[in-house]
């Protein structure tokens, strides 16, 4: 049985877009309780995990979340096995990340922690082994535990989450951290968040403005870190991280403009807001510090008990983790749906105008999405007729262009590719000279192996030859949003690219 009472059991820790806020509070309650009362080997814990196995994956370099993972498991009793660094292992030798989580699943382990530089390859591994998987950092994309112990600390110090000013300084661009801190805020009230980054390396644009639909709350930018220092109560600092830039010269330029453009020191704080407190995720980088030393023997200075804090919430998540049962769900693919307009040969005309007797007519089509239609359903290999019209008038819309097809009834995923390119098209099925059905294509809720993400670093990109499959999640109909289930980047009808 699960130690947390969370009223949806958590099966995976992936990314904080899985959470509501009840189920963070209950989770940073029990670790409060954990460190207040120090009792790290008790019952409750340890009946759980006594000689399970954690296996701690790092394919990416870690000292605070992989140690911290694994103290965790070691006060709980579990053994640990894995690796940190994938120098020595056969994943040097080209093995696929998918092979190297289920041969960690057949050994037995309980739970898998895994740090990976693919965005979305923890949900990925969640998806092929029924083991427990906890996303330690994946990418640029999420970090979830991280943002646990963030929230606690913040917790901690204010007594509330809710109504605090928060800014987050640094590479806001590739910083995972902030990325899945945003998510969490966004599960309280009234937060108000100062967005602190140089040119370039500005919060992505769907990160913004997920916080902003969900709460309702502008997300403040500057590139000044002296801006914010009277209004925060929370300075969250990051690294800018060099690992994350291009390996170009470019990149390497692009890096030496922006490292070392804020540095905060106990004189710079002197004119800070009284009630501020300062927290980073680290590590900070030694050259060019972003936090001076001579910080850290500040009462504002919260990082290190920050990164203390890691190992309690990590306990509370691998005993939740091993108290519940995951199973392995099959997609079942969805035929989708239409918006009917009317059947059964109420309307003959399509029928007449373009000669059709039996087949499907596409209309309503913006000017120009015919051949690109016409392509994307491979008709000029199929032995039938296909007829254009393009450009021409339409009562509806002023200019259109339409595809008749003979002889050939679209199957639901041609279909999902005209919606996909087209928010406008309708589709009529003509049998017997008569329209038997018409209506416009409404998406299935998930779409698999149809898109290319345009995130270069995620999982599915084919370049990175792990294989796994395209997944969408359709997010909103008109206008399209969707969003990828690995990578979690959002994208409209103007950036789709469907496979060939």
């Amino acid at each position: 049985m699960s130690l947390l009472n969370i009223s949806i059991l958590k099966t995976d820790i992936l990314s904080m877009r899985d959470f509501s806020r009840e189920e963070v509070e209950e989770i940073i309650h029990k670790a409060l309780e954990l460190k207040r009362t120090k009792k790290t080997n008790t019952q409750d814990l340890n009946s759980l995990s006594h000689n399970k196995i954690l296996a701690s994956l790092f394919f990416e370099n870690s000292t605070r979340t992989r140690e911290s993972h694994e103290l965790a498991a070691t006060k709980l009793g579990m053994n640990i096995i894995g690796f940190a660094g994938t120098e020595g292992t056969s994943v040097k030798k080209g093995e696929p990340l998918a092979d190297t989580a289920r041969m960690y699943a057949g050994f037995e382990a309980d739970v898998v922690v895994m740090r990976h530089n693919l965005d979305g390859a923890a949900r990925f591994v969640a998806d092929v082994v029924n083991v427990p998987v906890i996303n330690a950092g994946d990418g640029a994309n999420a970090h979830p535990t991280q943002t646990l112990l963030d929230l606690m600390t913040i917790f901690e110090k204010f007594g509330t989450i809710d109504n605090l000013k928060i800014a987050m300084v640094g590479d806001l661009k590739y910083g995972r951290t902030v990325h899945s801190l945003l998510q969490g805020l966004a599960l309280f009230r009234n937060v108000e968040i100062w967005a602190v980054a140089p040119p370039g390396l500005e919060m992505p644009a769907h990160c913004i403005a997920e916080f902003e639909e969900r709460t309702g709350t502008k997300i403040f930018y500057t590139p000044h870190l002296q801006e914010v220092l009277d209004k925060a109560q929370v300075l969250y600092m990051t690294r800018i991280q060099r690992e994350r830039f291009p390996t170009s010269v470019e990149g390497e330029h692009e890096f030496k403009k922006v490292s070392g453009m804020y540095e905060l020191t106990s004189q710079v704080l002197t004119r800070a807001n009284p009630s501020l407190c300062v927290m980073h995720p680290l590590p900070r980088v030694k050259h060019k510090l972003e936090i001076s030393l001579d910080v850290d023997a500040s009462p504002r200075a919260l990082y290190f008990e920050q990164a203390r804090n890691g190992v309690f919430i990590r306990q509370i998540l691998i005993s939740h983790l091993l108290g519940v049962q995951k199973t392995k769900i099959e997609n079942k693919e969805e035929n989708g749906l239409w918006r009917e307009r009317f059947v059964n040969g109420q309307d003959k005309k399509e029928s007449y105008l373009y000669r059709l007797d039996n087949g499907t007519l596409i209309d309503h089509l913006e000017p120009g999405k015919g051949p690109l239609v016409h392509s994307l359903l491979g008709l000029e290999r199929l032995q039938t007729t296909v007829v254009q019209a393009l450009n021409i008038a339409s009562t509806k819309y002023g200019r259109k262009d339409v595809l008749a097809i003979h002889n050939m009834r679209l199957t639901p995923r041609q279909l999902w590719k005209i919606a996909l390119v087209s928010e406008r098209a309708s589709v009529n099925f003509i049998e017997d000279k008569r329209v038997v059905q018409k209506g416009t294509v409404i998406l299935p809720r998930v779409l698999e192996r149809l898109l290319l993400c345009q995130n270069v670093n995620c999982v599915t990109r084919p370049e990175h030859f792990e294989h796994a499959p395209s997944k969408f999640i359709v997010e909103q109909d008109k206008p399209l949003r969707l969003r990828c289930y690995y990578c979690e980047r959002t994208c409209g009808q103007e950036d789709v690219e469907l496979l060939k």
